[in-house]
């Protein structure tokens, strides 16, 4: 490759010339980040059930869902949160699983358990867990001249679609908006208005039908008393009303036959019409179910998908005629599920009033002389002779009026008590009723005249007038006007601004956060989010935005710092260059490797899909010292043949080819110290894989570079001899030789003064604990304000403002965004909240930003101090701080698992006593703080039984009677969206003196569980269709009806009376609940958690913590185990220490094939523990704790520092093989050596001195392996011309021995 190089020069220039144009551009395609492409393994389902306490999700969602995912290939771990109204389940899975195929896994599963859940659970969200999460900003804004509610509107209507359009960005979640919402809430005093009114009517309808059996009765009498009295005008007369009496009340009987028939056929109807409908429907749904299982679309696609359907006019139609059946049943008075039992009612009532007319109807005597009286044919002689058979018939009709009026007053009671509207407009059936009615659609196009029209059917409800005059129902009864929303419910809207707090440096202001799609950079997002604030600002004179927290300033903070640091590293190597070689020809020469090294690396990163972002930069910033190491050996080689009399040809060839297999075991030895990566698991292997990638790909190009490039051009530059003016290396090498003389004969006082160092600066630099990443200090602080346990909302408002008050006047502060938890409710829940859910209700977030270098950890600590004293807990951390905690938690997390939840609770109260005793522990936290008092039913299962009920029964009757409110439905009122909440009146929800009074009837218990499910509307209207049809009976024949009844009436109000009081078969308990219920791998648990305090470090506070809590005695089948920060740091540390034995191997496996000896490498080895030596005294001196970022420099250590044993041990054996004596050789190597050792140890060093010592938010997180590789370095440099030299001389004895050439040629015998 020299050869080459020199031979031909323009073909290597025009390599280069090519990869410099493919770097640039690469660079100019790739944007920045601020962390590498993360992929975890762990997959969230979030599902919601409206209203359902965090046990009811607990045991009908969470339950079902871990037990179908536990069975998931390579899953790893099950955890989950049962909260009020959503279940949380996270799904753990191995290392390089392909979580495409997961994901159908996932949706399969679900789908198997949707159908055996109530219809309001939700479809379970799958999100992937990723660092998109987190939003990629925060701002506030504010609009001059508009106050909270216009600016809630502005931000509503127009605003947050513009927002929503902005490339990248996911989701943009808005608190502070003033928010609507309608109240229908049922009156009492309205209803019981109605229910008298109603009784009144049916009251007088029932009297009239008395008064017309009354008379009935006495015209009967009276025909009897004329027939007695032989008066013919009388008889007629009497004969003639008595006969029409009959008469009509034989005609109100078949009328009342004629209503039974046309409510069955209607009833039968309406079922063929919904078998008709379900069949058009199918289709429809099996699509949109095909829709969300499908594994290659987006949640947005699917949504969008859904929405095509939903909108089509037909779906559109088939909804609105299900809808429309629904209001048919309900003017029937019937549910769905008892279709059937009504029908087989109304078939038996027909029968039976059949059966009775045919009675009457075939008495020919009576039916005869009806017909005959009224039709004028009798005449009086006729007459007379039949007065007697007539007699006999009148006695037969007065015996069923006497039947009828006794049956009427039987039927008053039931009939008054269904006139009561409290239990007929339930909440269920005034939401059917306004989701029916508030409904337009377009239904498909009419062709007239060759014009296509849309037609379109209904129009929404868009006033409040509207809304107030909406028709419920209309019983067709006299003096009973059709029953509207206002006659039964007060309408009022409300809003919330009393609850929101949202501010702005003090003032009212709306903050909105921006979530980007995963597959976009962070800052691309962040610069287009930037883009379009502006143009808002100028489209909107008076709207302002103010950033809170932006990751896009971060990242190009953070990269400009890194990018400064490699320019600074790489001008310190050329004048460590330019003082060693005093010449400038070497100097330019060796300069070029490092950036071609750089951009030929930018170019394997775009083609690897390694981005831009903190870590890789810091990995090229960190390399920038070591690019010029292989240049520097080469360059130094052909500057000493030349200074010897070689031609420049000879010199570039030769001086290359001399040290090729030297600086390729060295570069090897760097590379594959990064190669056990692949065996890493978790997070350090996301987050550190693009820094071995970038620190491999620029030093392999350092090596192509040293071998073709610097050659090449050390054959043109280098034409002209310079003769070399004696050096300070010259008055040096006198002092080496004697000191290493000296160490030759004093091995075991040099050996034994570094095995003490080693030993003394491991432990002290251990002894201090372990830490994850080191601070970085930026300046913006994220403020968490707690409230105390049980402080009401003034209370925390008050405590609030002083405290933002206080905050604000810390010097240096510019900006103070704040939020309120509760304020933000449910429409700004989003991941982040979720995966950080735990604090109160109350507790307020802010967003604080400083001056562009202003020290955001300072300024925390002076906030804090600031704060101190009040009722409230302050606690500040940095924006990086939070990421990490979202990556590794942090602080002492203990859980307590068990069965038992009061032995549970009692043992996580004992051991977060335990912790708080630990010194370096404050804040403790039992978890048990948000627990809620609750109410436990504990139901006598035999008594239940005696009775027909089972408690899965009496569960549904509970969870009905305690349904208080229904928030389904949203409207547009006068312009206005707003939610709508129906509630029931205030008179008639539960305490717990009513809730043990429930009544529950075994038979409708029994159909509770469809009824809840079913779209249908109450039993409001089950008595009123008997009324209406009770209208219309007048007289004895429907009187006759229901004495014909009244025998069927009777069983089944015995049926319905038994009715069992809640009190008799279950007990009322006091317990406590927990407001969110734990779970990991389906055993619950309690977290006991504390923060660790200024000054002390988590992995020393947590390992007192364990001896503490190890001494614990714990109830039977209750154990505890620690978690989070602690265990995350320490199995980092065992993954990159698996990683570090494994790059010494390799190192080692290099070394034996460069040497063809397996001795010659221990000997370079032993420069191992003098770097990590050095590296342990540089934490030491500078305050560090040993982290997982440092021993990242450790491992680097091991590849770097054995390049300098590798340069001198191969010299050595090469003037031992030239005929030089073993110690001669040794001492005469490293003389040689040493120029070339102290340059790539110094350029190095000099290269990471702005990282070690750069003080700026870019260079911090890097700051530790900077200073072991510094410190390393520094010490392994000059303990290695010292102890590599004892090494050899008590390892390397023997002769050494070379394969001649003519021993290898093959023999002809």
């Amino acid at each position: 490759m020299p050869k080459f190089s020199v031979k031909k020069p323009l073909t290597v220039f025009v390599a280069v010339l090519a990869i410099v144009v493919l770097g640039v551009v690469a660079y100019l395609k790739m944007t920045p980040d601020l962390m590498p492409n993360m992929d975890f393994p762990y997959v969230i389902l979030v599902t919601t059930d409206p209203g359902a306490s965090p046990e009811t999700v607990e045991a009908d969602i969470t339950k079902p869902l871990e037990q179908s995912m536990a069975t998931l290939d390579r899953i790893k771990n099950v955890t989950s949160s049962s909260m009020d109204s959503v279940s949380m389940v996270v799904l753990e899975f191995e290392d390089g699983v392909n979580m495409d195929t997961v994901s159908v896994d996932i949706q399969q599963k679900i789908n198997q358990l949707k159908g055996s859940w109530s219809d309001t659970v939700g479809d379970p969200y799958v999100l992937k867990m990723n660092p998109s999460m987190l939003p990629v900003q925060v701002a506030a804004l504010s609009y001059d001249g508009k106050d909270i509610t216009q600016l809630s509107d502005f931000v509503n209507d127009t605003l947050s679609p513009k927002l929503e359009g902005i490339t990248g960005v996911a989701s943009v979640t808005v608190s502070g908006t003033v928010e609507r919402q309608l109240h229908v809430i049922l009156s009492q005093k309205k209803l019981d208005a109605l229910s008298q009114r109603l009784s009144d009517a049916i009251a007088k309808q029932l009297d009239d039908a008395a008064g017309q059996l009354a008379s009935a009765r006495g015209q009967v009498n009276s025909a009897k008393a004329a027939i007695r009295s032989a008066e013919e005008s009388a008889v007629r007369d009497a004969v003639t009303q008595a006969l029409t009496t009959i008469q009509d009340s034989l005609k109100t009987m078949r009328d009342s036959r004629d209503q039974l028939q046309d409510n069955l056929r209607e009833l039968a109807d309406i079922q063929r019409e919904k078998a008709r409908l379900e069949a058009e429907n199918a289709p429809y749904q099996a699509k949109i179910e095909a829709i969300r299982q499908n594994p290659s679309m987006t949640e947005e696609e699917k949504q969008a998908a859904i929405a095509e359907i939903e909108s089509d006019p037909e779906y559109v139609r088939i909804q609105a005629e299900l809808a429309a059946l629904d209001l048919r049943m309900a003017a029937l008075g019937v549910k769905w599920d008892e279709a059937v039992q009504r029908a087989k009612e109304w078939q038996k009532q027909l029968e039976e009033l059949e059966k009775q007319l045919r009675d009457l109807e075939t008495d020919e005597g009576v039916a005869k002389l009806a017909d005959q009286v009224s039709a004028g044919v009798l005449t009086m002689t006729d007459a007379v002779n039949q007065i007697i058979s007539a007699n006999i018939q009148l006695d037969s009709a007065l015996s069923q009026i006497d039947q009828g009026l006794q049956t009427l007053e039987e039927s008053r009671s039931t009939a008054l008590s269904q006139a009561d509207l409290s239990s007929s407009l339930s909440l269920p059936t005034i939401t059917a009723l306004l989701t029916a009615q508030n409904f337009s659609m377009p239904a498909g196009y009419l062709k007239e005249d060759g014009v296509n029209y849309m037609v379109s059917v209904g129009d929404s409800i868009d006033t409040r007038q509207d809304l107030e005059d909406l028709v419920l129902f209309d019983l067709g009864m006299d003096g009973i006007d059709p029953i509207r929303m206002k006659d039964v419910a007060d309408v009022a809207i409300t809003d919330n601004s009393s609850e929101i707090y949202d501010k702005l440096n003090g003032k009212d202001g709306v903050i909105v956060s921006l979530n980007k799609q995963s597959t976009y950079a962070t800052a691309e997002v962040s610069n287009n989010i930037n883009s379009r604030f502006r143009e808002l600002e100028a489209e909107y004179e008076g709207l302002s935005f103010v950033p809170l927290m932006d990751q896009g300033d971060y990242i190009y903070l953070i990269i400009n710092s890194i990018l400064s640091s490699l320019g600074w590293g790489a001008l310190f190597a050329v004048l460590i260059l330019y003082l060693f070689l005093r010449d400038l020809r070497p100097t330019v020469i060796t300069l070029c490797s490092i950036p071609i090294s750089v951009i030929f690396a930018v170019v394997l990163m775009y083609f690897s899909g390694v981005t831009i972002n903190m870590i890789s930069l810091s990995g090229l910033a960190v390399a920038v010292g070591m690019l010029v190491d292989n240049s520097v050996v080469v360059i130094e080689n052909i500057y000493r043949l030349r200074s010897k009399g070689a031609t420049v040809i000879q010199a570039a060839v030769s001086g290359a080819r001399q040290v090729l297999g030297a600086i390729v075991a060295s570069t090897l030895t760097t590379v594959c110290v990064f190669l056990p990566i692949v065996f890493v698991e978790g997070i350090t292997k996301q987050l550190f894989t693009d820094l071995a990638l970038t620190m491999t790909y620029s030093l392999l190009a350092s090596l192509i570079v040293a071998l073709t490039l610097v050659p090449a051009m050390a054959a043109g530059m280098l034409r002209k001899e310079k003769p070399q003016k004696p050096g300070l290396l010259d008055k040096v090498y006198p002092a080496y030789r004697k000191a290493v003389s000296w160490s030759i004969h004093h091995k075991l006082v040099v050996l034994g003064v570094s095995l003490l160092l080693l030993v003394g600066s491991a432990g002290a630099a251990l002894a201090r604990g372990f830490a994850f990443m080191p601070n970085i200090d930026m300046n913006t602080v994220n403020l968490t304000i707690s409230m105390p346990e049980g402080c009401t909302r003034e209370q925390a408002v008050a405590l609030a403002d002083e405290a933002l008050q206080r905050i604000a006047a810390v010097d240096n502060v510019e900006t103070v965004g704040a939020m309120m938890s509760s304020a933000s409710g449910a429409g700004s829940m989003d991941m982040t909240s979720m995966m950080t859910a735990g604090g109160g209700e109350y507790d307020v977030t802010a967003y604080i930003t400083l001056p562009e270098g202003a020290s955001g950890a300072e300024a925390g600590k002076q906030m804090e101090a600031a704060c101190a004293g009040m009722d409230c807990t302050v606690t500040a951390s940095g924006a990086m701080d939070t990421y990490m905690s979202y990556l590794t938690g942090s602080g002492i997390t203990l859980n307590v698992y068990g069965d038992d939840m009061e032995q549970m609770q009692s043992a996580a109260r004992d051991l977060a006593a335990k912790l708080a005793t630990v010194p370096g522990t404050e804040n403790v936290s039992d978890g048990l703080e948000q627990a809620a008092a609750a109410l436990h039913l504990s139901v006598d299962r035999n008594a239940a039984m005696e009775k027909g009920l089972t408690v899965a029964q009496v569960y549904m009757a509970v969870a009905s009677a305690l349904t208080d409110t229904d928030s389904s439905l949203s409207l547009t009122l006068d312009g206005l969206d707003v939610s709508v909440s129906i509630q029931s009146p205030e008179e008639s929800r539960m305490t717990r003196e009513k809730l043990l009074d429930l009544q529950i009837d075994p038979s409708s218990a029994s159909a509770m569980s469809s009824m809840m499910s079913s779209a249908s509307s109450g039993s409001s209207m089950g008595g009123m269709s008997g009324m209406s049809s009770m209208s219309g009976m007048s007289s004895m024949s429907g009187m006759s009806s229901m004495s014909g009844m009244s025998s069927a009436s009777a069983s089944g109000s015995t049926r319905s009376g038994e009715s069992v009081r809640l009190g008799d078969i279950a007990q009322l308990e006091e317990t406590v609940s927990l407001n969110t219920i734990n779970r990991d791998q389906q055993r619950r648990y309690i977290t006991v958690s504390a923060d660790v305090a200024d000054g002390y470090n988590v992995t020393k506070v947590t390992s007192a913590a364990e001896k503490v809590i190890g001494q614990a005695e714990l109830p039977q089948g209750v154990t505890a185990a620690f978690q989070g920060e602690n265990e995350a740091i320490m199995d980092a540390i065992r993954q990159l220490l698996l990683m570090l034995l494994l790059g010494i191997v390799l190192v080692y496996l290099v070394m034996v094939a460069q040497f063809q000896s397996l001795r010659s490498p221990l000997i370079v080895m032993f420069t191992i523990p003098l770097a990590f030596t050095g590296g342990f005294l540089a934490l030491l001196l500078a305050g560090v704790e040993v982290s997982v970022i440092s021993l990242i420099g450790f491992v680097m250590l091991v590849g770097v520092i054995v390049n300098n044993g590798i340069v001198l041990v191969d010299y050595i054996n090469q003037l031992r093989l030239e005929g030089m004596g073993r110690r001669e050789a040794i001492i005469e190597a490293g003389v040689t050596r040493l120029r070339p050792i102290l340059m790539t140890s110094l350029t190095t060093i000099l290269g990471l001195i702005v990282m070690a010592f750069g003080n700026n938010v870019g260079t911090a997180l890097m700051q530790p392996v900077a200073l072991v590789c510094i410190g390393g370095l520094l010490y392994a440099t000059l303990m290695t011309l010292l102890v590599v030299p004892c090494m050899y001389d008590i390892l390397s004895r023997r002769d050494l021995r070379k394969v001649n050439e003519e021993e290898l040629k093959l023999l002809d015998m």
